[in-house]
């Protein structure tokens, strides 16, 4: 069993008394998370998957049915409501089984969608719950060294890199191959891959979407989920998306933003301060599942993207500090891949090449203005470790995530 990063986060005692409510794309091992823990507890028999009549027939019954299965123990028990948050009133649900019992369990609830689709679905649990968001595997975690303490500054995260093994290509080229997502990337079977990848999105859109949002005709969320693998990594038109689609712009934003809500993909933002000349545009948007992208390049920033993007989730959930992702576009549409803000501070550039080569010039104009932090240009390319100029560094990607 692959060791993920977010188990000792999550589960860590420094969160006391408090729900761990953990999301995350569907597939991408919540479930599996949860009954890890559950089995290192001894409380496996306190799973429960709300999907199933017969768990919702007994909270009919008993709104505390659980406690029935719990074995005699002095200690508190850990339980586990997964996909809670289909029933109406979840929340009244929960918060009532957390208000009268508390003191004698731990809860985790997992769910498939974000907290905010669902923010008027009954009562508050306002102070009674901490989020964590479980996403499709790192290159840390298939190579057996799971995330957890962030670096001491900025240096020491590319230090660090520099020091990393570079014997990782491999496990680097199957995630690129099969994706993230625990189940075909194990298998690592071409067939499996692409059955499993078509189903996927069947699932989400019919049956994740359909039960939680109004949208009748969801046959235009596949058609815009379809396209967007060809317009990763540049700046999306609302407008020209509509016209492909013959829906209204608002209407996009609003399937998008659909998207996001079911782990779908994820947008990054464009960052102006300090940047002179910069281009205010719509945001770039990245598939959790970077293997349906069949450009090399493309595909490569992609999961440049989601590697980024769960390292920062992993190191704000673990420290409290706040990390954004965005990234630079100027009017002469010279662009910078990644910009990462920590605290509200720029704290890194990075940009995702497959070869290797020298920074460009427009890079080095970006990291001035921005108060000379460093830039590393990630390389798929293996075995390279270069320090172009001061700050500035070429890094292979099983280097730097590795």
């Amino acid at each position: 069993m692959i060791k993920r990063s977010l188990h000792d986060i999550a589960f860590s005692k420094t969160w006391g008394r408090q729900i761990r409510l953990i999301t995350g794309p569907r597939q991408v091992g919540k479930t599996t998370l949860a009954k890890q823990k559950l089995q290192e507890e001894h409380s496996e028999q306190l799973y429960y998957l709300w999907d199933l009549r017969k768990v919702r027939q007994r909270y009919k019954e008993n709104e505390l049915f659980f406690t029935a299965d719990a074995l005699p123990d002095k200690k508190k028990l850990w339980v586990c409501f997964d996909e809670i948050h289909k029933m109406p009133k979840w929340k009244n649900i929960l918060k009532a089984a957390f208000d009268e019992i508390e003191d004698k369990y731990f809860f985790i609830v997992t769910g498939s969608a974000k907290l905010n689709l669902i923010k008027h679905a009954g009562d508050s649990l306002a102070g009674r719950y901490f989020t964590f968001h479980l996403m499709p595997l790192t290159l840390r975690e298939v190579t057996g060294n799971a995330l957890l303490e962030p670096p001491k500054d900025v240096l020491s995260f590319i230090e660090n890199a520099m020091r990393a093994s570079p014997a990782y290509q491999k496990p680097l080229n199957a995630l690129l191959e099969y994706s993230g997502f625990p189940e075909p990337f194990v298998r690592q079977s071409p067939a499996f891959h692409k059955k499993w990848s078509h189903d996927y999105i069947e699932t989400v859109i019919r049956e994740d979407i359909g039960t939680l949002t109004r949208i009748v005709d969801r046959e235009y969320i596949f058609d815009l989920y379809n396209l967007l693998p060809e317009m990763i990594g540049s700046p999306l038109s609302f407008s020209s998306l509509a016209s492909h689609l013959q829906v209204s712009p608002v209407t996009v934003k609003n399937y998008l933003r659909r998207l996001e809500d079911f782990y779908l993909v994820f947008s990054i933002r464009p960052y102006s301060k300090n940047i002179k000349r910069s281009l205010l545009k719509a945001g770039k948007y990245y598939l959790y599942d970077w293997s349906r992208i069949k450009e090399r390049a493309v595909r490569f920033e992609n999961y440049v993207a989601c590697e980024l993007n769960t390292r920062l989730s992993l190191w704000g959930q673990f420290t409290g500090d706040n990390y954004t992702l965005y990234f630079i576009r100027n009017k002469q549409k010279q662009e910078t891949d990644f910009l990462i803000v920590k605290n509200g501070r720029p704290w890194l550039l990075a940009e995702a090449k497959l070869g290797d080569g020298s920074i460009a010039a427009h890079h080095f104009e970006t990291m001035n203005s921005l108060g000379n932090i460093p830039f590393v240009q990630v390389c798929f390319e293996p075995g390279v470790m270069a320090m172009q100029k001061r700050n500035a560094y070429r890094i292979s990607a099983a280097r730097l995530f590795g």
